[in-house]
């Protein structure tokens, strides 16, 4: 399996790709909100050549979910026909003679898969309604949940676990989520996320270490400045000839990438610290927390002991949560996704991204699995990307975006099209324009060469050619 295609488009704008093996749930309040998350989801399972299983129930039923798919994405009635995607009801997967019966559900869950492989499929995607679980049936469906976070951790395979916001007990909602990678939640059309007091401190923490590195950024950029000013006087003071001026524009040059290599070390190191020290605090502590869960479980059914164990359930979830909002910021800040993914699955993680934080609608289109760049040409590509966005977002007034990567006579070609008010050549040549003279010293300083074009009213396209040092690999699953 490629880099590339080991991240899967969720088609939900909150979460955008994820990697194989992933077990996530989704609380929803109303039919539209379970509808709005499992129909795009299912829509980008059948575009992505998975095999799709959507088992329902109340307030879904197998003919309503055909519906509803087949309106919203009219060629999901070939798929329909062809097999690709199965809608079941629940009984007949998680019961037996009307009773639950997980070993079924296991081998089911098996068996479809390898079936899946086996036919050709890129691999499976499935989803389950599990509003019918009763107060009898819900002790051993966690130890499923559980389960089932194994069995899919190196499998071709994608699990959606759908809960209804209205469960009975508080305690069963820290169940749910300790026990799947991540949650989300959907009501009345919006998105929700429910922010503790020692949640919002982590964040402000990240938010600090985050502003100290701007500083530190902002600091090199001022010597570099200084230098700048300082190989200009000397060169109105001496006169120097045209091989000497020559000379001193290289050594800014030089500067200039030292300092951006400096910003990305720099980035990285922080990066590492958030995750390595921060994160492993937090481990600790949600080791800690589940040592004391099963102490307190232990002390039988007193009142006391019943409150202790769901204030420890509360705090092994917070825990949870704030290991992975430290996981988010520290990749921000240097995305890991570019070092263990390579620089193709950066740009479409970035793209979505882009697209769920601003609503500025992105495709991205890539004729490559991979690009034979070294580190210093993937991170300064990466970059020149990033701020391609910025700028978008700042200045174009754009509602849509159009990017493709390619290999072209041995270059590695980036193109990134805006459909807003377009640049000009005034914009373009101001002197304060540093983030366009950013890209292009970083374009300079791999060998590449940066192209910027505009017209009023007819949006902007920048162009990124880098030289590679062999030929890439195709894209043959697009």
């Amino acid at each position: 399996m490629t880099q590339a295609t080991n991240l899967r488009k969720t088609g939900i704008s909150a979460v955008g790709v994820v990697p194989w093996g992933t077990h996530f749930c989704h609380f929803y309040q109303t039919k539209q909100d379970l509808l709005d998350i499992l129909v795009p989801c299912f829509i980008a399972g059948l575009k992505n050549g998975e095999f799709c299983v959507w088992i329902v129930f109340d307030p879904l039923d197998e003919a309503r979910a055909r519906k509803e798919l087949i309106r919203a994405f009219p060629k999901a009635a070939q798929h329909l026909s062809k097999g690709d995607i199965q809608i079941i009801p629940h009984s007949a997967f998680y019961l037996k003679d009307g009773i639950l019966d997980l070993r079924k559900t296991i081998e089911a869950i098996k068996g479809k898969l390898a079936q899946a492989l086996a036919q050709g499929y890129a691999g499976m995607r499935v989803n389950g309604n599990e509003a019918w679980l009763t107060e009898e049936d819900w002790k051993n469906f966690w130890r499923y949940e559980r389960y089932l976070n194994d069995l899919i951790a190196n499998q071709k395979m994608i699990v959606l676990c759908t809960y209804p916001l209205a469960i009975a007990k508080a305690g069963e909602l820290f169940d749910v989520a300790a026990t799947h990678q991540f949650a989300i939640a959907r009501r009345r059309g919006k998105w929700e996320v429910l922010e503790t007091p020692a949640l919002n401190q982590t964040k402000e923490e990240l938010h600090d270490l985050s502003r100290r590195l701007e500083q530190r950024v902002a600091e090199r950029t001022a010597e570099l400045a200084t230098a700048n000013q300082k190989l200009t006087r000397e060169i109105a003071k001496r006169g120097k000839t045209t091989e000497q001026l020559r000379m001193l524009t290289e050594k800014l040059r030089a500067l200039s990438a030292s300092a951006q290599s400096a910003r990305e070390e720099e980035g990285t190191r922080i990066a590492r610290e958030i995750h390595d020290e921060l994160g492993s605090a937090l481990t600790t502590l949600k080791w800690d927390t589940e040592g004391l869960l099963e102490l307190a479980s232990r002390e039988g059914s007193y009142p006391a002991s019943r409150k202790v164990i769901k204030k420890l359930e509360a705090m092994k979830s917070l825990t949870d949560s704030t290991i992975r909002t430290v996981q988010r910021i520290a990749s921000e800040i240097r995305p890991s996704i570019l070092d263990d993914f390579g620089l193709i699955a950066a740009i479409e993680s970035q793209a979505q991204q882009f697209q769920s934080r601003t609503g500025i609608t992105s495709s991205f289109e890539s004729t490559l699995n991979a690009v034979n760049l070294n580190p210093d040409q993937s991170n300064a590509v990466f970059r020149i990307f990033q701020e391609a966005l910025t700028n978008i977002l700042r200045h174009a007034n754009a509602t849509r975006v159009n990017i493709t990567a390619e290999a072209q006579a041995g270059h590695f070609v980036l193109i990134v099209r805006d459909n807003g008010k377009g640049i000009t050549d005034e914009a373009k040549s101001r002197p304060l324009s540093l983030g366009l003279l950013g890209m292009e010293e970083r374009a300079r300083f791999i060998a590449g060469k940066l192209t910027i074009t505009g017209a009023t009213g007819k949006g902007t396209t920048v162009t990124l050619r880098v030289p590679i040092s062999s030929p890439p690999q195709a894209d043959t699953d697009r």
